[in-house]
């Protein structure tokens, strides 16, 4: 009784922990998937198209509004990359939008600046009249494919961009998302086992079966021989 209980608090303890380090790990996996916000005031942009489909910087907050902007957009990567900022505040395009939704937007709202760039170490630069009041607004790479992988930003005139505007960081890897997945299957798996191997133990004490039903025969009884008259019965 008291190995049994000993095995299910085993269990029980395994199983806790493995569920507390997955929910720990989803916590930093959310912590970390947020891309820094700047504090810019000056009349200048300096932003790079990095590997893995990314900005570098990708939010930028209290650029002066009615200032003409200077751009200088670098390319950190192998790929052509644009930094096309759409003329329309307060919008968030949907992640599923396509590249041909992209070109419908930016023809229908027109953009303050796009830049292309076609190669590791290109940069382009020009200067566009930020608007006139405060207000954000957001920038993506139109290069067929890229915004679908996380290359946008969010720029912010005259204030702060709001608190829940963030930023995803793309990941050149499987992803911290892959790794949770497999980690909580791989929990499962072992919490599995061990709950199959405690209960099992129970179940194999509780209802073992005699060696003729397994197809082995039964062990044979010890002979005792008649007791003669006057002695005591033989065990």
């Amino acid at each position: 009784m008291f190995q049994s209980r000993r095995s299910r608090a085993f269990a029980l303890g395994v199983s806790v922990l493995l569920m507390v380090s997955l929910f720990s790990a989803a916590g930093l996996a959310r912590a970390a998937a947020t891309s820094a916000v700047v504090t810019d005031t000056s009349s200048s942009l300096d932003v790079t198209a990095a590997t893995g489909f990314k900005f570098v910087q990708a939010t930028y907050q209290q650029l002066p509004t009615n200032t003409n902007i200077t751009v200088q957009f670098t390319d950190g990567d192998t790929l052509a990359h644009t930094f096309s900022l759409l003329k329309r505040e307060g919008v968030v395009i949907p992640s599923s939008t396509s590249s041909a939704g992209l070109e419908q937007l930016f023809s229908t709202y027109g953009a303050y600046i796009s830049l292309n760039v076609t190669g590791a170490g290109i940069v382009a630069s020009g200067t566009f009249t930020s608007p006139a009041t405060p207000g954000w607004y957001e920038f993506v790479c139109l290069e067929p494919g890229h915004f679908g992988q996380g290359m946008y930003g969010f720029i912010a005139f005259g204030e702060n961009l709001p608190a829940n505007l963030t930023v995803s960081a793309p990941s050149t890897g499987p992803g911290v998302a892959v790794f949770i997945i497999s980690g909580t299957i791989v929990a499962l798996v072992v919490i599995a086992l061990v709950l199959g191997f405690v209960f099992g133990q129970r179940r194999g004490a509780e209802h073992e079966m005699p060696p003729e039903r397994l197809g082995y025969p039964e062990p044979p009884r010890p002979v005792v021989p008649p007791a003669t008259p006057g002695e005591p019965p033989k065990h």
